[in-house]
């Protein structure tokens, strides 16, 4: 996946990011969200989280014990809140700014045994295709955008003086059906002379 402005930073910035917080969203964001079943699938299937066949909200697992031994706290609700939305069937949003940063962060903080599982969830998710973006590489992206807006603009101002001057000089002889290679020549140099730097 690559970076654009327009899409992946400059909202972003609207919403009063630094530069800095947008670098760590990228670098942690997934390739698409974290689908729901597919994701409540692998936990189960590693034996993070176990739901219980007869008691429905009822749980157990690796990460089900991990997060009650965790001190009350931001990174105990987002573990919390993340296990009720997936087995609630919904997709976890770690391709979009806050959840990549939340889900990166809580993954920093769990056990080896639950590492490779919070890993394989992001695999699930197509990776993190902008792993090691830095601030400088957001402004360089920004700066790229900028330098190309105004080559667009410079290139429009230069379109609209053409035609303008073809409009003066040479489409009377078009629509004159005029074939005088003079009558041309002369249309073409008052186009050159009509020029403006």
């Amino acid at each position: 996946m690559s970076i654009d402005y327009l899409r992946d930073i400059k909202p972003l910035q609207d919403q009063g990011l630094s530069n800095a917080e947008i670098a760590r969203h990228l670098s942690d964001r997934t390739a698409r969200p974290m689908n729901g079943a597919d994701s409540q699938y692998l936990l189960k299937d590693k034996g993070a989280v176990l739901q219980s066949a007869v008691f429905i909200n009822e749980r157990t697992g690796t990460l089900i014990e991990y997060y009650k031994t965790m001190p009350e706290g931001n990174d105990k609700n987002l573990v919390g809140w993340f296990i009720a939305e997936v087995f609630s069937g919904n997709n976890v949003r770690t391709d979009e700014y806050p959840r990549s940063v939340q889900y990166a962060m809580v993954q920093l903080i769990l056990p080896s045994e639950l590492a490779q599982v919070a890993q394989d969830l992001v695999n699930l998710a197509g990776g993190r295709p902008d792993v090691g973006t830095t601030e400088q590489n957001v402004v360089d992206i920004q700066a790229a955008y900028e330098s190309e807006q105004q080559i667009d603009q410079q290139l429009s101002a230069l379109d609209q003086q053409y035609w303008s001057l073809h409009n003066q000089n040479i489409a009377p002889l078009q629509q004159s059906r005029n074939v005088n290679s003079a009558d041309w020549k002369a249309g073409i140099q008052a186009m050159a002379d009509g020029w403006v730097e």
